[in-house]
């Protein structure tokens, strides 16, 4: 467990020093590039993964596993995309951001991934990561150890914000980080 959160923290990190685009790629050019290089770190954890379930007894247990660290990366990914969300509530229309709700339900697993990515540039990124804290945090695979101590932010797109909570998460996660050892 502890080689495969190393192995998807590595590609979380290469792709996020992955060299500066210049300023004359387009925004498209510049997603299509980070889809590419993902892609190429998603081949080589899978190639990895692969290897290690064939050593693996319990090949059901591990399978599970990947396919929920694959859903992490995936809704990590979709974190920035504002078009990933739907409405819902009729007149009183609210919006739900899927990934950081997702990454919420997902629970445990997600928070190491979650708390990494708080480094983002993306302001936008940075508040759904924060949301999706809050909510992972308070799962049940969490309570059991936090006796239901949770990252206590808001979901808040004031970048002026983003210090102090991410402060708070960062304070939570070396008091519970232990857990995921």
């Amino acid at each position: 467990m502890k080689k495969l959160i190393t192995v998807l923290l590595s590609i979380l990190i290469l792709v996020g020093c992955t060299s500066t685009p210049t300023a004359t790629m387009t925004e498209e050019e510049m997603e299509a590039r980070i889809d590419q290089k993902i892609a190429e770190k998603w081949d080589a954890f899978m190639k990895e993964k692969d290897e290690e379930k064939k050593d693996e007894v319990n090949k059901e247990s591990k399978e599970e596993e990947g396919t929920q660290i694959a859903d992490v990366l995936y809704y990590i990914h979709k974190l920035k995309d504002k078009d990933f969300t739907s409405t819902y509530g009729g007149e009183n229309e609210k919006v739900w951001y899927t990934a950081a709700e997702e990454l919420g339900n997902i629970g445990k697993e997600s928070i190491p991934f979650l708390i990494k990515n708080l480094e983002t540039k993306n302001d936008y990124e940075r508040a759904l990561t924060l949301y999706a804290l809050l909510l992972a945090s308070q799962s049940d695979d969490v309570k059991v150890f936090t006796k239901g101590e949770y990252i206590e932010v808001n979901l808040d797109f004031d970048a002026s914000t983003h210090k102090e909570y991410v402060d708070i998460a960062k304070a939570w996660w070396d008091k519970y980080k232990s857990n995921w050892e």
